[in-house]
């Protein structure tokens, strides 16, 4: 499991320093980590919104983040006291468990939760996944529109979260590859957890939760 990895004043407020993607790993297939980043659909969760729901929401004691990227979830996690497993595909410069793919790879979630983001166009999947495991709770972010989308009708009818909580603050997720100093201009995607629970029936309940809820 991972442990506390950063001092208390490492833990990001904002956004990580310039220096956010040393460490990263190209895989051979791709020849630069932009090319990376677009073909996994890797978005950094804004770290006010990953704090502000573990205000709102308590996971079980024992979490995995399996698609951790550059650690804004694990860390915050962490830092509200949780036991966190850190796993990714693709090594973005953050210390990870497993490098493995979720929806291949197999590891026994019974009685755990999956506190994670994962790429847009996969995130039905890696909840069905999480489920398959065993996990007791699924807390996961997306842009908003994925709960919107004809398409994904069926599957949300099949699969109705306990509770949606969205971002009252507009969170800023941008691509890992883009700098921090080029990440210029106001979001205007709107963006939510959506929770799961073994066991849960009816819901959801819609919530919000805003960005000085962050602690």
């Amino acid at each position: 499991m991972t442990e506390a990895l950063f001092n208390e004043t490492d833990l990001p407020t904002l956004r990580k320093a310039p220096s956010h993607l040393v460490g990263a790993q190209l895989k051979p297939k791709f020849a630069t980590l932009e090319e990376q980043a677009r073909f996994y659909e890797c978005f950094e969760t804004d770290p006010w919104a990953a704090a502000a729901i573990l205000t709102v929401e308590i996971l079980t004691a024992e979490v995995l983040d399996p698609c951790c990227g550059t650690g804004i979830l694990v860390r915050a996690a962490i830092r509200a006291g949780y036991d966190v497993a850190a796993n990714d595909v693709c090594d973005w410069g953050f210390p990870r468990d497993t490098e493995a793919d979720f929806l291949t790879h197999y590891i026994d979630l019974t009685g755990k939760t999956v506190f994670m983001n994962p790429p847009f166009s996969k995130a039905g999947a890696f909840v069905d996944r999480a489920f398959e495991l065993n996990a007791r709770k699924v807390v996961c972010f997306q842009r908003y529109a994925w709960f919107e989308s004809d398409d994904r009708r069926k599957w949300w009818e099949r699969n109705p979260p306990a509770r949606i909580w969205l971002c009252g603050d507009r969170a800023a997720c941008w691509r890992f590859d883009i700098a921090p100093q080029d990440r210029n201009g106001n979001p205007n995607t709107a963006h939510a957890w959506f929770v799961w629970e073994r066991g849960h029936k009816g819901g959801p309940v819609i919530g919000k939760i805003w960005r000085d809820m962050a602690v």
